[in-house]
């Protein structure tokens, strides 16, 4: 398949990056795209870490407080994906930061407690109790080992209900699925996901979902004609400025990060 995007294309999205995008975007962009380094990305993610190990001081820029959150970790995690980096010294901080604070129940506290001292979006301010399972399947790919911490998880996953109606903000569930299901029902419930996959996708064609860091861990499950398709839809979407179209467009720092990730997600899957 010929690259879906033209190099004056790459070079109109550096420029956009480059302006619009916080030191962390256009490090991976440069790691990617340029002549950057790990070394330069992982410089930039550490400055969102905090001494306790964890991350927050707004790596997700909708909640910006200093204290470290269960989104600041997944995102950190992400970030290590994404560079398919095993960073021995993050991924143990991060770890040490859950051991710390997982409560009995398998969760973590949420909203941090410097929340409403600091700008956030209204739905930080729920408890977020479902992404400790994104975070136990994330950490159990890159090979973490820690039985009580996974069978904490177990017992919460196993008394949550599934969520009703759209699961687009529940990829929590899936990545845990994913990565940690055991057993009939898990595989079962795994299938159900991914049978519904080609209908979810035409349902959220406009946040090109197998590019973005929600779903991407969705795109095993994908035939290639499909993958394709999203890819190219996503590609078709880059505007003049070299910004892929914005999913939410009331919320514009999404925009240099929205399109970094997709990029790089592009880049990773031989599309470009």
């Amino acid at each position: 398949m010929a690259a879906l995007l033209k190099p004056e294309q790459i070079d109109k999205a550096k420029r956009y990056v480059f302006s619009q995008g916080r030191l962390l975007d256009r490090q991976l962009f440069a790691y990617f795209f340029a002549n950057g380094t790990e070394r330069a990305c992982l410089k930039a993610l550490l400055a969102y870490q905090n001494d306790d190990g964890g991350f927050g001081n707004g790596l997700e820029p909708d909640l910006s407080c200093p204290d470290s959150s269960m989104i600041g970790a997944e995102t950190a995690l992400y970030t290590l994906e994404l560079l398919d980096s095993r960073d021995e010294g993050i991924i143990g901080d991060i770890t040490n930061w859950i051991k710390t604070n997982q409560r009995d129940d398998g969760t973590i506290s949420h909203p941090p407690k410097s929340l409403f001292d600091y700008p956030h979006q209204p739905w930080w301010e729920a408890p977020d109790k479902e992404r400790i399972l994104a975070l136990a399947g994330m950490l159990n790919k890159l090979g973490y080992q820690n039985q009580a911490f996974y069978e904490k998880v177990m017992s919460f996953y196993q008394k949550t209900s599934w969520p009703e109606g759209d699961i687009y903000y529940s990829y929590p569930f899936f990545t845990y699925l994913k990565y940690c299901g055991k057993g009939t029902e898990d595989r079962a419930q795994l299938a159900r996901l991914i049978e519904r996959l080609p209908t979810f996708l035409d349902e959220h064609k406009g946040f090109f979902p197998l590019f973005n860091r929600l779903w991407y861990q969705a795109a095993d499950f994908v035939e290639d004609e499909l993958r394709a398709q999203v890819a190219m839809n996503l590609a078709n979407s880059m505007q003049d400025d070299g910004g892929f179209e914005n999913p939410y467009p009331d919320l514009p720092w999404w925009r240099p990060i929205h399109t970094v990730d997709g990029l790089i997600l592009l880049r990773k899957r031989n599309f470009i």
